[in-house]
């Protein structure tokens, strides 16, 4: 039986319900200029990625994947099947770009075929239900 590499993550959507929200980027090539792009409009966001508990994961080719807690955090690299699983899950073709949030709830929250912002990716989020309850939690937590 083939055996992962002992630092691949075998990344599963039900593992991080109800805790993360989680940011999809699927690109053909890791030298897309939309995966360029996306770089660059999520760069030093790694504050917002923590306050809103998402994670970015990219998807390569359907061949390759990692995860990460922020744009600039070290990248896990994600098994082959699981990268598989993902690519078929949220039904994106391999030679396709596609930027898809899902929230804590494991639901599909948006879908974008270009590059996003931070700020449109982040004013989508705080504008969910469960975000407000959050945010407002936060804001009375020291009372």
């Amino acid at each position: 039986m083939a055996q992962s590499a002992p630092d691949t993550v075998d990344f599963r959507l039900e593992a991080h319900r109800w805790e993360h929200r989680l940011l999809f980027v699927f690109t053909p090539t890791e030298a897309a200029d939309q995966l360029r792009a996306q770089k660059d409009a999520l760069a030093e966001q790694d504050a917002g990625f923590r306050d809103r508990d998402l994670l970015l994961i990219t998807l390569t080719g359907a061949a390759d994947g990692t995860v990460r807690e922020g744009p600039g955090r070290d990248a896990q690299p994600l098994t082959n099947a699981a990268v598989t699983r993902l690519y078929d899950r949220f039904n994106v073709p391999s030679d396709a770009f596609r930027v898809v949030l899902v929230g804590k709830d494991g639901t599909e929250k948006r879908r974008d075929a270009e590059p996003v912002t931070g700020r449109s990716l982040f004013d989508t989020i705080d504008a969910m239900p469960m975000r407000q309850r959050e945010m407002r939690e936060e804001n009375t937590g020291g009372e």
